[in-house]
């Protein structure tokens, strides 16, 4: 078990062998779930989100995505 600290405004560091082993990375998105009288940590899947634009999630930058579609679709017309 590993041991973290609650801070002032109440954010959590979570140790880095649990954030390798779940591959976290800076500004991912995990729920948080009371459990009992714990929380619990699920990281949050770019495979698990769904609607628009969820073919890209795979870390292509939005905004290049956005200029290669209207770049196709300026071709088009």
């Amino acid at each position: 078990m590993t041991t973290a600290t609650v801070g002032e405004r109440f954010q959590v560091v979570i140790p880095r062998q649990e954030r390798l082993r779940l591959g976290l990375k800076a500004h991912d998105k995990v729920n948080i779930v009371m459990e009992g009288d714990h929380l619990a940590l699920y990281p949050i899947s770019s495979k698990r989100l769904r609607g628009l634009g969820r073919d890209v999630a795979d870390g292509t930058d939005a905004t290049d995505y956005v200029r290669e579609l209207r770049a196709e679709w300026g071709q088009k017309a």
